[in-house]
Formats: structure tokens, C-alpha cells, sequence
């Protein structure tokens, strides 16, 4: 009897929507990514201004990560609906 167990990388599924998902989720971790480093984190470097009480860098950075959160736990719940 073979074994079934795949070995090496697995993804969750191969199917044209999961690829596709895939190739919308690169790009907006790529542009959080860039976000939070020279072009445009300068941009918030303003250590007077405060949103929520926090420094706008701190904030800034803090909404970076979430997005990030957010669009891996729509990506993840979109394949699990698929499978």
C-alpha cells in the first residue's frame, strides 16, 4: 500500500481561484511592506502628532500589521470556503 502523505511543500489547494487569490494577496503584502519602510514611512515620521494617543509613526505601524492580519485572514477564510 503507497503512502498518501505528500512530502515537501504543500499548498491547500491548486485550483484557478486559490492561484488567483494568491496573485492579489503578493502584491498588497508587497505595498504593506513597502509601507512601513523609506519611501513612504518618512512621510508619517511626524513624532508630534497623536491619533489615539499614540505618536503617528506608532500608529502608522500599528495599522501596517493589521492590514497585513486582515488580508491573510480574508485569504485564509476564502480557501477554507473553497475546500
Amino acid at each position: 500500500m503507497p503512502n498518501k502523505i505528500p512530502k515537501g511543500l504543500v499548498f491547500a489547494s491548486k485550483s484557478k481561484s486559490h492561484k488567483k487569490r494568491i496573485k492579489i494577496l503578493i502584491p498588497i503584502l508587497v505595498l504593506i511592506q513597502l509601507s512601513i519602510v523609506w519611501p513612504i514611512y518618512p512621510i508619517f515620521s511626524n513624532a508630534e502628532m497623536l491619533i489615539l494617543g499614540l505618536p503617528l509613526p506608532f500608529f502608522w505601524l500599528i495599522l501596517m500589521v493589521c492590514a497585513a492580519f486582515t488580508s491573510l485572514l480574508i485569504f485564509f477564510l476564502k480557501d477554507v470556503e473553497e475546500e
